[in-house]
Order: structure tokens, then C-alpha cells, then sequence
């Protein structure tokens, strides 16, 4: 697995072209969204190579907002590295859940969650929209934490 740093934060600008390459499909998350994201006080993000993760605490629980990987950094072992990076600092700050959406045909990812012992709580009709018109599921995905691990 790659090493995470803390010393490297990706910009919005970054994140934005990331986003856009990673989930080509769908309406890609401009700039702006991500700055006014990232300037909100209960937002942490990591990142590592072309890969990152943005999420926001709200009374002790986790909300994954976005999770991508350019990409030609795909297959690394960056992305099982920043969920458990990213799951253990939500514990150390007191979280006791992690939850998110994620597209049912979203295989690879839906892999990913399960590896850590995410389950499914939920599933949010024709959530996405794709660029093409085409609409597809959400699943709602939770973990519990381990409070200070």
C-alpha cells in the first residue's frame, strides 16, 4: 500500500479535475464546489498520488462525500490506503460511524466498501444522473467505527 503524507493537499482545481476524469459519466464537481467544501470547518480530505477522499463530520458521524482516483492511479492499493487512513481518523476524532452512496453499478468501489465491512442500509432510486440520461441507483452504505482506535 502506498504511504500517505499529510504534507501534500490536493487544491480544488485538482480535486475538480480528478473528480471529472474519475466519474466521466456523471456531472463532474466544479472548482467551486470543492472550495466551498473544503473551507467548511467539519470537511478532511486526503489524498495520495491522483487519488483522494473529501468527507465532513456532523455529530460524530462520517459522511464520505466523494472518493476518486484519476484514472491511471487506479490498481495501486491508494484507494484501500486512504479509506483506512481516512476511517481511522475519524475515530481518533470521536467518530462512531461512517456512512455513503455509492452506484450500484459502481462494482469496483462496492468491492472496496465491502473489503471493510461497509454494509448496505439503504438504496436511493435513480439517485445518479448520467450525462447520457440514463439514471442509476444510490446504495447507502454504513460502518460502524471504533471509538478512539
Amino acid at each position: 500500500m502506498p504511504i500517505l503524507s499529510g504534507d501534500y493537499i490536493l487544491s480544488a482545481h485538482e480535486m475538480a479535475g480528478i473528480h471529472e476524469q474519475a466519474f466521466a459519466d456523471e456531472r463532474p464537481w466544479t472548482s467551486e464546489e470543492f472550495e466551498n467544501l473544503i473551507s467548511q470547518s467539519n470537511t478532511r480530505s486526503l489524498s495520495v498520488a491522483r487519488c483522494f477522499v473529501l468527507g465532513r463530520f456532523v455529530l460524530g458521524e462520517l459522511e464520505i462525500l466523494t472518493f476518486a482516483c484519476a484514472p491511471l492511479d487506479r490498481r495501486q492499493g491508494h484507494a484501500s490506503a486512504l479509506l483506512l487512513k481516512f476511517l481511522e481518523m475519524a475515530s481518533k476524532e470521536g467518530g462512531h460511524s461512517a456512512f455513503l452512496e455509492v452506484a450500484s453499478d459502481n462494482l469496483a468501489a462496492i468491492a472496496l466498501y465491502n473489503k471493510f465491512a461497509f454494509e448496505q442500509v439503504g438504496c436511493r432510486t435513480d439517485y445518479y444522473k448520467r450525462r447520457d440520461g440514463t439514471c442509476c441507483d444510490a446504495l447507502t452504505l454504513q460502518k460502524h467505527l471504533i471509538i478512539g482506535q
